[in-house]
């Protein structure tokens, strides 16, 4: 089973998604705050070997980055534009 969160980062927020072997099961919104990154990262402890992936949006994905980095959690940005 292929577990995959999904985050879309704007300014003020990010659109979490997750997706089960491709199908999206659930999602919700995020503050862009510590707040709502443990609860972000109190959902991925959930699931064994989930991947975390978002788009670099230049300075408002750095927050999300910076506290990835902090909490050891693997994850990939998509660089593309």
């Amino acid at each position: 089973m292929r577990v995959v969160f999904g985050i879309d980062v704007s300014k003020a927020s990010s659109e979490v998604a997750i997706l089960v072997n491709g199908e999206k099961i659930h999602g919700y919104t995020i503050p862009n705050d510590a707040i709502g990154f443990n609860r972000l990262l109190g959902d991925l402890k959930t699931v064994h070997q989930s991947e975390i992936v978002f788009k670099a949006t230049g300075v408002y994905s750095r927050r999300l980055q910076a506290f990835f980095s902090q909490t050891s959690m693997r994850n990939g940005k998509d660089n593309r534009k």
